[in-house]
């Protein structure tokens, strides 16, 4: 039997707890050898809602969906597990490609070497980030599994994990960036979402990277 959660404030308890459980997730695997692939986005989403909402955590939407205030569509349901394995197989070379650079950001041999290490991941993660939100492949928790997401490739590259923020004046801002992707392909407006949310991580203290074990 599901045991499902009795009222709206037990609900929002338990995914606040799912939250942090799948926080906690994100860190011990960004830190291990383990392999970052279609699955584990599955995964981050199944530690959310695990106990929030059984019928739905780690499986794909199987309705369509409409996003409040947002001009984008997502694909219809019958296309998402196709789209995802199709985005797979690109993190997957993309991560290849970026196979070499795990653990080097905290050994890099000048500040040039270091600011192109870093903005190749970002971009990584703006990319993972992005095509999460676009697919939207989950009935809820999309936006929260696409920053986890983000955050798994920060810092299994050596980075600290950010909170990306689009609270108030910075929600169409967000919303914005991501629409700049589909329209114009353009990438950049998220990626500096993600420097800023470094930059806010690192304000005020010394810059030290951590390293991938």
């Amino acid at each position: 039997m599901i045991n499902r959660p009795k009222n709206e404030e037990e609900l929002q308890k338990r995914e606040a707890i799912g939250v942090i459980r799948a926080s906690r997730f994100v860190r011990k695997l960004a830190h291990s050898h383990k392999e970052i692939k279609l699955q584990t986005i599955l995964e981050i989403h199944a530690q959310i809602f695990n106990d929030a909402w059984p019928e739905i955590s780690g499986r794909y939407r199987e309705e369509n969906l409409k996003i409040t205030y947002s001009k984008h569509l997502p694909p219809h349901f019958s296309k998402v597990k196709e789209l995802m394995e199709d985005k797979g197989r690109e993190l997957r070379d993309k991560l290849q490609e970026l196979k070499l650079a795990e653990g080097i950001i905290s050994e890099a041999k000048n500040n040039l070497e270091t600011t192109e290490m870093i903005d190749r991941v970002a971009r990584l993660a703006a990319w993972m980030h992005h095509f999460i939100t676009y697919i939207h492949p989950f009935r809820e928790g999309n936006g929260r599994t696409a920053r986890l997401a983000t955050n798994l490739i920060l810092e299994r590259y050596g980075l600290i994990g950010i909170s990306i923020k689009i609270e108030k004046e910075n929600k169409n801002k967000y919303r914005q960036a991501l629409a700049q992707i589909d329209n114009n392909k353009d990438f950049e407006p998220l990626v500096n979402f993600i420097y800023e949310g470094l930059i806010d991580r690192y304000n005020g203290v010394a810059l030290k990277f951590y390293k991938v074990k």
